[in-house]
């Protein structure tokens, strides 16, 4: 009996927490209505019972602005879809940017896989995806294409074995109509892992992957004018703009006086990737609001600087094993420090011309070779890059030669 109270209990609160989001949702969109401009006078009312729906999303309204919500779904709405998260046509999860040195979250449309092949279907295209796996001997091949030998070294139940063979994904383009042949565009999982690395509700890490994998492939099939995909370049491009039109309304941040003034009245702060989320505040929620703490679905939340390093380990380690084996070296100019661990991938030769048309810099730019030192997974990735498409022109320059001796 006294288990049956106390469910009981817990559904009402639950109950009563969602009433209280689609309360906040529900001001937000009274107090900022101009924004729904962008939506037709007739579709505006189901526009707010979807944005509603959002209520059930608590961890994006626990650190996404209420304005900046009412903003964003405004823009995606007027593209064709359905914000409402029953609908599963699009989602709107945070990702983590800065703006003016500040860390906030900011809100992106991620389509998933079946909505993306939904409006390629209305264009007469028909859209699949495909994971690609590297197996031991070296091989690799979509999961279409495995022979029975390489389906039976499939483990795609065991995490550590997809992590350790997922390469990537085949996106495919095929022409209900017949006029365009069939377009096949590899996307490498290092690109992926990059243009979603700042996403930080994971639970939707794979929906991101493909929508990005997808967005890497539109941009290399080749489609007619007239049947271009209109709904998903337009959320891309809303996607891209986010921050050229993100208000930093308060653009205050926490400071270790105020953390203390907060500690003392007995508020609690959660701190993680550059948002503080206040807890245990009831009846003292003036002292937030003096704080610049802004109130995100029911929760009080506020910017703060996180202390990082300017260079990561992997650097260090590098520094450190260059100090070494160098007694006259004190402090290793940046330049030298890239071309060492350049040199590590890359021919001599081609270093310079790596770091002076690729990159754009000279060894005179110290802190762009900062920046650059400072994120090694992109910096590896453009190597890659830089490297396959020498040894592409390669082969042709020895088809070349080929041809004039025989």
């Amino acid at each position: 009996m006294g288990n049956d109270v106390q469910t009981t209990n817990n559904r009402r609160t639950n109950l009563q927490i969602l009433d209280d989001k689609r309360k906040e949702l529900g001001e937000g969109l009274i107090k900022y209505r101009h924004y729904l401009d962008v939506i037709p006078v007739n579709k505006q009312e189901q526009f707010r019972n979807n944005f509603l729906e959002l209520a059930t999303q608590d961890y994006l309204l626990s650190i996404v602005d209420t304005k900046e919500l009412v903003r964003f779904a405004s823009n995606v709405t007027k593209t064709g879809l359905d914000i409402s998260p029953s609908s599963k046509e699009v989602y709107i999860i945070p990702f983590d940017t800065k703006v003016n040195n500040i860390k906030v979250m900011l809100p992106q449309a991620i389509i998933p896989l079946n909505g993306m092949q939904q409006l390629a279907y209305q264009k007469g295209f028909l859209l699949t995806m495909e994971s690609v796996f590297k197996f031991d001997d070296g091989s690799y091949e979509s999961e279409s294409k495995l022979s029975r030998m390489q389906q039976s070294y499939l483990k795609t139940a065991d995490p550590e074995w997809v992590d350790n063979h997922f390469i990537g994904f085949d996106v495919v383009l095929e022409d209900l109509r017949k006029e365009l042949p069939a377009q096949t565009k590899f996307v490498d999982l290092n690109y992926v892992q990059e243009a979603t690395k700042t996403i930080k509700d994971t639970r939707w890490k794979l929906q991101t992957w493909r929508h990005k994998a997808v967005r890497r492939a539109y941009g290399d099939f080749m489609i007619p004018k007239d049947r271009k995909i209109e709904a998903f370049e337009e959320i891309e491009a809303l996607n891209d703009s986010v921050l050229e039109n993100v208000d930093t309304s308060s653009g205050k941040t926490l400071t270790i006086e105020n953390e203390k003034a907060l500690q003392q009245l007995g508020i609690k702060l959660q701190k993680f990737n550059g948002v503080a989320i206040a807890s245990n505040f009831q009846g003292k929620e003036k002292y937030l609001e003096e704080f610049g703490f802004a109130k995100n679905g029911g929760n009080y939340s506020i910017g703060y600087e996180e202390n990082t390093k300017v260079l990561p380990s992997t650097h260090d380690m590098l520094k450190a094993k260059e100090n070494s084996t160098s007694k006259t070296t004190k402090t290793k100019k940046p330049f030298v420090v890239l071309y060492a661990y350049l040199s590590k991938s890359m021919e001599k030769d081609k270093i310079k011309t790596f770091v002076n048309d690729v990159l754009g810099l000279t060894r005179d730019d110290e802190e762009g070779i900062n920046e650059v030192l400072a994120d090694l997974n992109l910096l590896n990735m453009m190597v890659s890059e830089y490297t396959n498409s020498n040894s592409r022109e390669n082969i042709g320059n020895e088809e070349k030669i080929a041809d004039t001796l025989f």
